[in-house]
């Protein structure tokens, strides 16, 4: 509709039954209230000249009249006449006035009519203006019905069109145009209209007119207030006339649906336009608050040894820079997990690792070659060339670092006076990188108990460092030395990191233990890991998985130990610097436990030497009956057991103030003696000869016994042989028959009888090749029925030609014959040279017969002849 609001004077005419009726002050009362009576205002001509063409309207020239209800707000007298203030509900035509005038006759109850030149006025009721059947303009009553059916669904309906959705118009009170009460021209909104037509219905019974009537009234304020402004609003109400009222309602629908569609398009594209710079700006401040929060929840921590480091300017050298940025990356990454969560307490793990670990701290050494002298001798009797050998590594470590300290900034710590910071580890500039440790890495080989892990702590304590111990032991995954990385469950770093982080400095004195022992599966191969870790050209980035950052190890100094050299991998071999450790003779472990083991005893079980009083030769029994060992690891036990036994008698017997410990009291403290003392047999049973065998636990003596009997011209072979000593086992006996006849054994018929070799102690099982020469000796002492002197030892290995190649452990080989009291060893011609690395103890008591073919050998034994060369030595006093 084009006007919403007017104001129409009505002049009285003439006529004194018109002025009659509006003289009656009491007959416009009803103008004046706010009820639910709908008017009528009825003009001859096209209603403000809004129908253009009005010809069209006219029907078998019939006089068509328009008209518009309305809602009257104020009514004034005016000279001639009262002025009308008016809402205006909705327009209508009629093909006949007098006909719609007709129907409302001055007998019906509120109405009222004037003439007037231009137009005629008037009011109804709702029934009488809705429903007349008698006026072709009127709808049905069915129509009317569907109109209020589908408005009190719409009534019904959630917020559809919520007033948030629409266009701001729609929601605001129309511009007050003519003469209006502010307080009853009130602008109705769609949640207004929702809310009226469900009060209207609380109120009235549904079906009824009434409730009809006040339902389809406030629909039609409702179109004509809020709607007045949208856009095309004539052309959809002027066709009002000819169409069903539920399809102007659905009309109306759509105007709203299609204002709704295009405010929400140009948000669409008003917010397309801001896009990406608003967006990012609203995530950014989003994200700050929740830091803000975050941050508010946070139980704020203590400050760590960490932060008081970095504020101190001497300190914070500590941490090279890349250190510190991770750490800070991290503690920023695990700020924003959730604490209770498992990649949380992940993190902090890591956190707490990067901060403890001693990166560029160091300990204060002792330069002084003098000191590392003494401090060996302290701890370790004999081992004179080992002590040699140390000292003069000593010499170059200490040569090298004195040099280095002059080109190296190193910052003491406040209150911890042997340690400082070393600025030249973990360097950043590419040409310190190259620079590297060339001190070759030590590696002590000798059976246990020989004092390899002992000499290991003298060398740090010599040095003035700090000394950890990495067992390598039965490691066969590589994770063990490099670490699992941080994705695993359970992941820790590897072992060399661990003793970084316990020792708590960067160049400590590092024990590979028994790196001999490490084996290879499908895991990996933990010796290629150690390979970087022993290797000084890389080891200053040794790479940590869990780390996942280089650790500079080229200020520590690595000692490794094994029991057996061929345990050793190959690749490890070529960058160590080997040292063998002999077994120690019997004057050796007496001085030894005069000297450390029974002093450390005493400390250890608070006797005195009153209450644990020895002799040397109580010593020596003890020895050679209740240990046989290599080392004096086992006598160590054995002294413990007696202190233990003297502290129980002690304090069975409080007036004991004195204890001497007697050979013949040993069983009654020791039991019964575990080894029998062996005496050398003159001569042996033919086919039995005293070899020599060389093991990880030191050496040993085997009798290697044959015998034959008739049979299939096999070769039986018992005693837990391996592979290797088996077939020097048919070497031997291939050998002695092609040479039957040069041995005196051409009658022995190899094809009816059957030779079984056999090596004692069957349980512990026996390899390697040096036991030809014996093999070869028992073979043509049995197949000959010629025994061999018990005085007799050999050891070498055995080719089809009869030579004799070298053998390996000499010096443990030469131990075990003087145990065994054998006189003579027949040794291969090339070993000659290593008889300086046996004691001269034991070599006093041996003689020693090189050989370089097998025929040197049968010649002593079988044929009696003097050997070719002999060597012995004289112990010098």
């Amino acid at each position: 509709m084009p006007v919403a609001y007017g104001v129409h004077e009505i002049f009285y005419a003439h006529n004194r039954t018109e002025y009659h009726i509006f003289s009656d002050l009491n007959k416009k009362a009803p103008f004046t209230k706010d009820s639910d009576l709908t008017f009528v205002l009825v003009t001859d001509a096209p209603f403000y000249n809004e129908i253009a063409d009005p010809e069209k309207y006219r029907t078998w020239g019939i006089e068509v009249s328009y008209g518009v209800y309305i809602k009257p707000f104020k009514v004034t007298h005016v000279d001639g006449g009262i002025k009308v203030a008016y809402k205006a509900i909705a327009p209508f035509y009629i093909e006949d006035k007098y006909t719609h005038f007709g129907a409302l006759t001055p007998d019906i109850k509120n109405y009222i009519s004037v003439p007037t030149p231009i137009m005629v006025f008037g009011y109804t009721d709702y029934d009488n203006v809705m429903f007349k059947t008698n006026s072709i303009y009127r709808i049905s009553e069915d129509e009317a019905m569907q109109a209020v059916d589908l408005f009190e669904t719409f009534g019904q309906m959630d917020d559809a069109f919520s007033s948030s959705e629409l266009p701001s118009e729609l929601n605001s009170i129309p511009h007050n145009t003519f003469q209006t009460d502010r307080n009853t021209n009130k602008g109705y909104t769609i949640s207004y209209i929702k809310k009226l037509i469900k009060d209207s219905g609380d109120q009235s019974v549904p079906g009824s007119k009434e409730y009809k009537r006040t339902l389809f009234a406030s629909i039609f304020n409702f179109i004509s207030s809020d709607f007045i402004k949208l856009r095309g609003i004539w052309s959809c109400l002027t066709p009002i006339y000819f169409v069903p009222v539920d399809q102007i309602v659905l009309e109306l629908l759509s105007r709203i649906t299609e204002e709704v569609n295009s405010e929400n398009d140009i948000k669409t594209r008003m917010n397309k336009r801001l896009g990406n710079q608003q967006k990012e700006f609203v995530l950014r401040e989003k994200m700050r608050a929740i830091q803000d929060m975050l941050s508010e929840l946070q139980v704020p921590l203590e400050e760590d040894d960490y932060a008081r480091a970095l504020k101190d300017p001497v300190l914070s050298q500590r941490y090279p820079e890349s250190i510190k940025t991770l750490i800070k990356d991290e503690t920023k990454r695990a700020s924003e997990m959730m604490q209770a969560s498992p990649e949380a307490s992940i993190a902090r793990t890591y956190i707490s690792l990067l901060k403890k670990l001693p990166w560029r701290v160091t300990e204060r050494e002792f330069l002084d070659i003098n000191r590392a002298q003494e401090t060996l001798d302290k701890h370790h009797y004999g081992l004179e060339k080992i002590k040699e050998r140390i000292l003069e590594y000593l010499a170059v470590l200490i040569n090298l670092q004195k040099i280095k300290d002059k080109q190296t900034t190193k910052i003491a710590i406040p209150g911890k006076p042997s340690k400082e910071i070393d600025l030249s580890l973990f360097k950043e500039d590419d040409d310190s990188k190259k620079t590297y440790n060339n001190v070759p890495i030590l590696t002590l080989i000798g059976p246990p108990g020989t004092g390899k892990t002992s000499l290991a702590k003298s060398i740090a304590e010599a040095l003035g460092r700090e000394f950890i111990k990495v067992s390598l032991g039965g490691v066969h995954d590589e994770a063990e030395i490099r670490g699992h990385r941080r994705t695993y469950v359970g992941a820790m770093p590897g072992k060399i990191i661990k003793a970084m982080n316990k020792v708590g400095v960067s160049n400590p004195v590092i024990l590979l233990d028994e790196i001999d022992k490490m084996a290879s599966d499908m895991k990996g191969d933990p010796a290629s890991a150690m390979l970087e870790v022993l290797d000084p050209e890389q080891n200053a980035n040794f790479q940590d998985h869990y780390l996942e950052h280089e650790y500079d190890l080229s200020k520590c100094v690595f000692i490794a130990t094994a029991n057996y050299i061929e345990g050793i991998p190959h690749a490890l071999l070529d960058r160590v610097e080997l040292i063998e450790l002999q077994s120690y003779t019997l004057s050796e472990k007496v001085h030894i436990a005069r000297n450390h083991l029974i002093a450390k005893v005493l400390e250890q079980t608070g006797l005195d030497d009153k209450k644990f009083s020895i002799s040397d030769e109580t010593l020596k029994y003890i020895i050679k009956h209740y240990t046989q060992e290599a080392g004096v690891r086992g006598l160590k036990r054995i002294l413990d057991q007696l202190a233990r036994k003297i502290i129980l008698k002690s304090m069975k017997n409080k007036k004991l103030k004195s204890f001497e410990i007697k050979i013949d009291e040993l069983t009654e403290l020791l039991g019964v003696i575990k080894y029998k003392e062996d005496t050398p047999e003159e001569i042996l049973d033919a086919g039995v000869v005293n070899g020599l065998a060389y093991t990880p636990y030191g050496g040993s003596t085997l009798q290697i016994e044959v015998t034959t009997y008739p049979g299939k011209g096999e070769l039986k072979l018992t005693g837990s042989l391996k592979e290797v000593m088996q077939e020097s086992a048919q070497i031997a006996i291939t050998y002695v028959r092609a040479n039957a006849e040069k041995f005196g054994i051409k009658d022995f018929d190899f094809e009816t009888n059957t030779i079984h070799i056999h090596v004692p102690e069957g349980a512990v099982p026996k390899d390697g090749p040096s036991a030809g020469v014996t093999f070869t000796t028992a073979i043509i002492s049995a197949l000959s029925n010629r025994p061999v002197l018990g005085e007799y030892g050999m050891t070498g290995e055995i080719t089809l030609t009869g030579k004799v190649l070298p053998i390996g452990g000499l010096a443990e080989k030469s131990f075990a014959a003087v145990q065994k009291q054998l006189k003579t060893i027949f040794i291969p011609h090339e070993n000659i040279r290593n008889l300086k690395d046996v004691s001269d103890e034991v070599k006093s008591e041996l003689v020693y017969v090189p050989v370089k073919k097998y025929e040197d050998i049968y010649n002593v034994i079988f044929l009696g002849k003097k050997p070719e060369e002999k060597i012995t030595f004289k112990l010098e006093k």
